[in-house]
């Protein structure tokens, strides 16, 4: 892997998210977590990724990840939530759709973007007062951290920070403040154009032949609406559309 300039990450580090539908808590007891957890290690050796830093919560699970491959990245999570709600569903006797829209993506930028990110992940108990210290919450990949070990030795990590890198002084240097949560603040355009990717990849269509086919524009607007969850307002200013327009595109 060639050193990687800590001045431009680029988008191949992603803050990803994923949450319950309606909010639910779907990973409500310590059982559920570690299933959760094996299934990440059972099938992360088959995609093209490195795991960076994680925390699983009650009702969504946060993840930091470097990959070059989208698409591979893109199926994993598919493959895990799938095997999850499978299980889920059978255990709380329950059906129907278990994970909120699909997982939510946040591009990290820069190094500094990159480093709150891990404080920011590895706060998230903290904060919902779980317990008073990172280092108490065994669902997330703060002690990695702490003892150099895991995710701090992957070779993507080693490229940017080195070997003896002490993580720890690194964060304190940083606000976690600067780093909003993706839940109510991500790269909607970059979200937008993953899906508009998807739509034309899907239908074998251009999206130039889209724009000039009214039926198949309808056809892409809703779905970024239902299969992505991007809002209408964030449709109309990523097309630069009137909202007169959306209007009439939505379905009814």
């Amino acid at each position: 892997m060639p050193r990687i300039a800590r001045k431009d990450l680029n988008t191949s580090f992603l803050h990803v998210m994923v949450q319950g539908v309606n909010k639910e808590y779907i990973f409500n007891n310590t059982k559920y977590i570690e299933q959760y957890l094996r299934l990440i290690r059972e099938n992360k050796a088959k995609y093209e990724f490195t795991l960076i830093a994680y925390c699983i919560m009650n009702n969504h699970a946060h993840f930091l990840v470097y990959t070059e491959d989208i698409n591979s990245f893109g199926k994993f999570m598919q493959r895990i939530n799938f095997l999850y709600a499978q299980m889920y569903n059978k255990k709380e006797k329950r059906c129907g759709v278990l994970f909120r829209n699909r997982y939510q993506i946040e591009p990290i930028y820069d190094i500094k973007h990159l480093i709150n990110c891990i404080k920011y992940i590895h706060l998230n108990p903290v904060k919902a007062r779980i317990v008073s210290k990172c280092e108490d919450y065994v669902y997330s990949s703060y002690l990695d951290y702490i003892f150099n070990k895991g995710a701090t030795q992957s070779e993507v990590m080693i490229n940017i920070f080195g070997n003896k890198c002490d993580y720890l002084e690194l964060f304190n240097q940083t606000n976690e403040k600067e780093f909003m949560d993706i839940d109510n603040s991500y790269d909607k355009k970059y979200y937008i154009v993953e899906g508009i990717k998807e739509f034309t990849k899907e239908n074998s269509i251009e999206i130039v032949e889209i724009m000039s086919d009214r039926e198949r524009l309808k056809q892409l607007i809703n779905f970024l609406k239902n299969e992505w969850g991007i809002n209408y307002i964030e449709i109309s200013k990523f097309f630069e559309m009137s909202r007169g327009i959306i209007d009439s595109l939505k379905t009814k």
